[in-house]
């Protein structure tokens, strides 16, 4: 019963104004997001993409981004594209700065995603790599220089394919 569960809660969550839970929901859809069922990943990935777009869960939504990254390896273009909107919420509006080695992991797991088979996993991963790369502390962007130079290239042959 878990899968028509979360689903209900998704929906719930989409529909109505659910801040007295939202840490309950954000807790709940965090377990599965480790689970081994496509489709209850990808209903848990939807619920946090509206849960992302609430700023008083920013810090429990950024407490994933390690188990994220990981799952941006996945070859669903959907899941990726869920992934890649949550990160592009959480960094929307928000004066949040990024460690140079947070910025630096993501900047690798980003690159191959501009040649995902999908358009729209294509451009969500070229704007939220430039996001990261302006939301970079000044301090660190010296050690992020070299990497960026070397994402400049495909970026370019990409942006020229189309």
């Amino acid at each position: 019963w878990d899968l028509p569960a979360l689903a209900f809660l998704v929906e719930v969550l989409e529909c109505h104004d659910m801040r007295e839970w939202s840490d309950s929901a954000l807790e709940i859809i965090s377990r599965c997001l480790q689970s081994k069922s496509r489709e209850k990943r990808r209903l848990a990935l939807r619920g946090l993409v509206v849960l992302s777009k609430d700023p008083s869960l920013a810090e429990g939504i950024r407490s994933l981004t390690q188990s994220l990254m990981g799952l941006l390896q996945d070859a669903d273009g959907e899941v990726v594209a869920l992934i890649l909107s949550v990160f592009l919420n959480e960094l929307q509006d928000r004066a949040t700065l990024i460690s140079g080695p947070t910025a630096l992991q993501l900047a690798e797991v980003l690159l191959p995603l501009f040649d995902h088979d999908s358009s729209h996993v294509q451009l969500l991963s070229i704007r939220l790599f430039r996001e990261v790369m302006e939301l970079v502390m000044e301090k660190e962007k010296k050690a992020l220089k070299t990497h960026v130079h070397q994402s400049l290239l495909p970026l370019f042959f990409h942006c020229h394919d189309e």
